[in-house]
């Protein structure tokens, strides 16, 4: 009986180490090219070898740069070329079916976001300099634009900043205050969101930060602690530690470069993530064709940990799995994916292999 009992625990233990290794995870890449076939892809990460496989791609809109997911995984959103946002209803297969599109009230949206609570989508335009919100219905569609604002200002960097470029939105992860970046001014707009009302309004506590003339600031993630923000900033090449208040207000702790000193290629950064843990925050930086790590220290400040170059391109996004153990780098001028192993205990980072081609890939966005 024992050994019986001993066999089919051995068993049990190999079929679930089986099925571990075994684990997919899907996610979706978003892409910049507008041509007649481009598309969402839906694509397979394997946890246990890294392999990545494309399971489909949709094409209900042209040019589908940046995507989000929304928090309950029923629903995704994506900005276009044709200046929309556009619903998806996401499957049981993870298929994407068409639910509807709204102007994005301004040209060349270039990012969107889900607010924390589900209920609102929020529409960055880069070239038309302004910034929208919609609310998100209860079948996932979106409304016209309860919100919009266009934006003014200039900054010193004369080819960049010439006129307002909003470039990003985000939430903070209680819902309670959204923040706008707007790279031709170096500001990052602060609002009070009430989701009940709908409305957004200037938070009367600090209706906008500030960060350093020339800087360009491009995308933030905050802490899901809510205490932390970590702005980067793509002009100047930083990445700013920030400090959240209780009242939203954001305040400046530290500027770090992401690059070595004695780079002297231009070099802009693109995308900025937090590892999992909430330990680590990487950026991308195109013209260093890198990926830098920073560890996240005690008092808000950063430390920098690794920078990986293998295989890397013009990475205009890269994203972690939900586990936090790889790393999916999306190479913009390559045309394809790369993958890394990730460190949880130290945030560094092992070339893993090159993986699928999608052409102009420019978003990864795990379920």
């Amino acid at each position: 009986m024992k050994k019986l009992i001993a066999m089919t625990l051995l068993l049990h233990t190999g079929f679930t180490a089986l099925a571990f290794q075994d684990k997919t995870v899907p996610f979706y890449v978003g892409t910049q090219d507008k041509g007649a076939n481009s598309s969402i892809s839906l694509c397979e990460l394997d946890l246990s070898t890294g392999q990545i496989t494309l399971k489909d791609t949709f094409n209900n809109c042209v040019g589908p740069g940046y995507v989000a997911i929304s928090p309950n995984k029923k629903n995704l959103y994506a900005v276009s070329g044709d200046n929309k946002i556009t619903a998806f209803a996401i499957g049981q297969d993870h298929k994407l079916a068409y639910l509807n599109s709204q102007s994005s009230e301004g040209m060349n949206p270039c990012h969107v976001a889900v607010h924390s609570s589900g209920k609102m989508a929020f529409a960055a335009n880069y070239t038309g300099g302004s910034f929208s919100a919609y609310t998100i219905q209860a079948d996932g569609k979106v409304t016209p634009p309860i919100y919009t604002e266009q934006y003014t200002g200039t900054g010193p960097n004369t080819k960049r900043q010439e006129k307002a470029h909003a470039h990003f939105a985000s939430s903070t992860p209680d819902g309670k205050y959204v923040y706008v970046t707007d790279l031709g001014s170096d500001k990052v707009m602060n609002y009070v969101a009430d989701i009940k009302s709908g409305k957004l309004v200037a938070n009367p506590a600090q209706p906008f930060f500030t960060g350093k003339p020339g800087a360009g600031p491009r995308h933030l993630v905050v802490h899901p602690s809510g205490k932390s923000l970590f702005l980067l900033n793509e002009l100047d090449g930083t990445v700013t530690s920030c400090s959240v208040d209780k009242k939203g207000v954001i305040t400046a702790i530290g500027t770090y470069a992401n690059v070595p000193a004695d780079f002297t290629t231009p070099n802009t950064n693109a995308a900025i993530h937090l590892h999992p843990n909430g330990k680590f925050v990487y950026v991308s930086n195109r013209g260093h064709n890198s990926i830098t790590a920073y560890k996240i220290k005690a008092n808000g400040e950063l430390e920098m940990t690794d920078q990986q170059t293998r295989s890397i391109s013009t990475p205009r996004d890269f994203n972690f799995d939900p586990t936090g153990k790889l790393m999916i780098v999306a190479n913009q001028t390559t045309d394809n994916l790369v993958v890394y192993d990730v460190d949880a205990v130290t945030g560094k980072l092992t070339f893993k292999h090159e993986s699928i081609g999608i052409k102009t890939p420019i978003c990864v966005a795990f379920y």
